[in-house]
Formats: structure tokens, C-alpha cells, sequence
């Protein structure tokens, strides 16, 4: 295939808007790179500068002369910059250490706006993992190498960071309280509290033991959170003395690991998936005050109109528990789902291994909808579902579905549909 004829500065142009936008490269673009040790060079230069810059910038248009300035400054710090420096092992610190003046940095977060998302641009979601309704949109946290937070308003990605770690992030689940995000990393054993307006991770909680489940309550006292660990412990976050252990387990990859934490009507449930259970605790000094066997895995919870929870079985139930943990209701269920939301009469649960299901749980009746990835579902205020879908690409997506599965929007690899 031939390459683009027209002039190398052109071709980076071309280039620095596609990095911008998320978008990838075209077949004439791709053959001009393969012929090109320049272009390439600049591409290279671009995307280290991506990864240095990912996180919230103003939605603004910087002069002409100031992405030239910064792109020349880049370069002479590839040029000038120690041996040693190709050593690090993060790319997106190569840069960093050689801009640190206060000109430069303004001039890159400035240059940032060109390659990062802003207002108005959709950009590629990494490997979601995880989605949360938060305050005036959607919080999407995705399991790639620099743990990538996107945030959407309405069907445009507004504001994007990275929340590193020592691990690549694995996002297991996401609770909102008030205008804070509470995200379970389990390879880092760690809970992040994300503040959205501006986007920035405020706090990060350790769990040593591992994040197998969230919940989160509003009250007098502000609010709390509550998590579960991989070896069945129960706490509150940032309360070192509130914590009890309800089960003991050892040896548990963190990543396989989920269980669900809820706060219903007083009562703080907790399933334990090894043994079948569901525990009821008191929310306030976490004693165990009732254990239900109800069977199979129990791995998620959902709260339900008239104080009865369901719990979401993986071998393939969804169950109606009472106030006091009792099964009232069980419906049987394809394959293995494991992440559950809940509006109205309308249930929907995701399955990884390719299908979504919504469950009508007045009639009963299961409405199939295959997906390739999907890994998460959230109920939104409006009555409509967020699913995050991963796919073989590593860019998946965000929809929106109404309760009839009707795809409201979707938001894919830099693109609305």
C-alpha cells in the first residue's frame, strides 16, 4: 500500500490530531510511518507527552506557538535527557523531571488540552471495568496499565486522569456518596475516594487484606463506607477500629474475588460466596447478628422498594431476601452473572463471558442481550442502566440502555453511536 505523498509536516499534524482525539491511525498514515523514521519519531514524542499529560485540563485552545515551544522542548529532552532515563520503568515520567520549571509546566497542561479529552471530545475508553453514577454524569474507571479514569457528561468524556498504583489496577467496583467516588482497586488493595468536580483522587484507603465489596450510606455523621476484604473481614473506611472479621479465608487470588456489602433498612448485609451466605450486621458496632444459608455464591446486592434485598448468585440465581435474610423469591438465571443493578420492577445482570440479562421481577420473565465483554451495570436515577462492556480491542465502551434494553447511547473508542 502507498503511503501519504503530502509533506512530513503535514503528516504530523495529521498525526497530533488523531493522538488528541483517541483516534487510531489510518492504513495511509501507518504505510507513510513504516517509511518514515521522522514521523515516527514525532508519534513516539506525541504519545509519551499523552501519557505525561492525562489528567484534567481546561477546554481551551493553546496558541500556535506554544505547542511548538513545548514539542521543541520535548525533543531536546529526548536529546539531553541520561542514559539512565530509558531505564524507568513508566514512560510517562520520561519527560516530567526535565519541564519543571513554572513556564514549562503551564505551557504543557495548556499543550495538554490538544492531547488529552476536554469538553466536547470524546476520547477512547481503556478496558472499562467498572462505571459509577456520579454527580452530573458517569464515572469510568478502567482496568489498563495507568488505572484510567474517564468522566462523561451525557455521551462526552469531560475529563480523564490516570490513578496509578504499584500494580496495574484492577477496578472490582464503585460507590457514590455525596460528590465522591469510592473505588475498589483489588491489585493494589486499596479503596480511592474520587472527587469529580474537578476530577482528582482526594484520598486512597488501604485494605492490606484486598477489596472483595463496597457500600455506601449517607447520614447525620456525613456518610459512610463500608467494604468487605478478600480473607472476610468488615470495616469502615477510615475507621482503623471498626472492622471485624466474619469469615477466615487464605490464598484467594485478589482479582476473582467479589462480595456484596449493602445497608438496607438498619441492617448492614454481607454475603460471604464460599459458604453460601448472606450476614446481617449491626451498621454501628458490626456484630454479626444473623447468618442465612442461602446456597450456591452469592456475590452481589441490591436494595429493592419495601426494604427486601436481592442478592445475585454467580452458579445462576437471582434471589428476594427478606429484611431479616430469609429467601422469598428465587429466579433462575443463564450462565454465571456477577454484577447486578436494579430499577424499579427491572433487574438487569451482567454476565463476562458475553450476555446481559434483564429480569422482569413482577412476571418473572429473562430478556437476553448478548454483549462481548460486558463487566459492570449501574442503575441510573433517571431509569435507565450504564454498562461498561469490555472488548478484544482494549478501547470497549459505555451504554446507556432504557429498561426494554433499547440502546439510549454509546460511547466506543472515541465515538458516539
Amino acid at each position: 500500500m502507498a503511503g501519504i505523498t503530502e509533506p512530513c509536516d503535514t503528516v504530523q499534524q495529521q498525526l497530533e490530531e488523531r493522538v488528541g482525539l483517541g483516534q487510531s491511525l489510518t492504513p495511509e498514515l501507518r504505510a507513510h510511518l513504516a517509511d518514515c523514521p521522522g514521523c515516527r519519531a514525532h508519534l513516539t514524542l506525541l504519545r509519551d507527552l499523552e501519557a505525561a499529560l492525562l489528567e484534567v485540563v481546561p477546554p481551551l485552545e493553546p496558541p500556535a506557538h506554544l505547542k511548538t515551544a513545548v514539542l521543541g522542548a520535548a525533543r531536546q529532552a529526548r536529546v539531553t535527557a541520561p542514559a539512565a532515563a530509558k531505564a524507568r520503568p513508566h514512560p510517562s515520567r520520561r519527560w516530567w523531571p526535565l519541564m519543571l520549571g513554572a513556564a514549562a509546566v503551564s505551557g504543557l497542561l495548556a499543550f495538554g488540552a490538544l492531547l488529552t479529552p476536554s469538553r466536547g471530545t470524546a476520547a477512547a475508553l481503556p478496558d472499562p471495568a467498572v462505571v459509577v453514577a456520579a454527580a452530573g454524569g458517569l464515572l469510568v474507571a478502567s482496568n489498563d496499565q495507568g488505572g484510567t479514569l474517564n468522566l462523561l457528561r451525557g455521551d462526552q468524556v469531560t475529563a480523564t486522569l490516570r490513578s496509578g498504583g504499584r500494580q496495574p489496577s484492577w477496578f472490582t467496583q464503585g460507590v457514590r456518596l455525596g460528590d465522591r467516588v469510592y473505588l475498589a482497586d483489588a491489585a493494589n488493595d486499596r479503596v480511592l475516594e474520587v472527587q469529580t468536580d474537578p476530577l482528582k483522587v482526594v484520598r486512597s484507603y488501604p485494605v492490606p487484606d484486598g477489596v472483595a465489596g463496597l457500600t455506601a450510606s449517607s447520614g447525620p455523621d456525613g456518610g459512610r463506607v463500608y467494604f468487605k476484604t478478600v480473607r472476610g473481614a468488615v470495616g469502615r473506611l477510615g475507621d482503623a477500629g471498626g472492622q471485624i472479621t466474619v469469615a477466615r479465608e487464605a490464598g484467594m487470588p485478589l482479582a476473582d474475588v467479589m462480595d456484596g456489602v449493602l445497608l438496607s433498612g438498619g441492617t448492614l448485609f454481607v454475603t460471604h460466596h464460599l459458604t453460601g451466605e448472606v450476614c446481617l450486621l449491626d451498621p454501628d458496632t458490626l456484630k454479626v447478628l444473623k447468618r442465612v444459608v442461602v446456597g450456591g455464591a452469592p456475590v452481589d446486592l441490591a436494595p429493592e422498594a419495601g426494604g427486601t434485598v436481592l442478592a445475585l448468585d454467580v452458579k445462576g440465581r437471582l434471589l428476594r431476601l427478606s429484611a431479616g435474610g430469609e429467601v422469598v423469591r428465587s429466579w433462575p438465571l443463564p450462565g454465571h452473572p456477577d454484577k447486578l443493578g436494579v430499577n424499579g420492577s427491572v433487574a438487569l445482570v451482567t454476565d463476562r463471558a458475553g450476555q446481559l440479562t434483564r429480569i422482569d421481577l413482577v412476571s418473572g420473565k429473562l430478556h437476553p442481550m448478548p454483549l462481548v465483554h460486558p463487566m459492570d451495570v449501574v442503575a441510573l436515577p433517571d431509569g435507565t442502566f450504564a454498562v461498561a462492556e469490555g472488548s478484544a480491542s482494549g478501547k470497549g465502551s459505555v451504554r446507556v440502555l432504557d429498561e426494554a434494553l433499547k440502546t439510549s447511547w454509546q460511547l466506543e473508542g472515541g465515538s458516539r453511536k
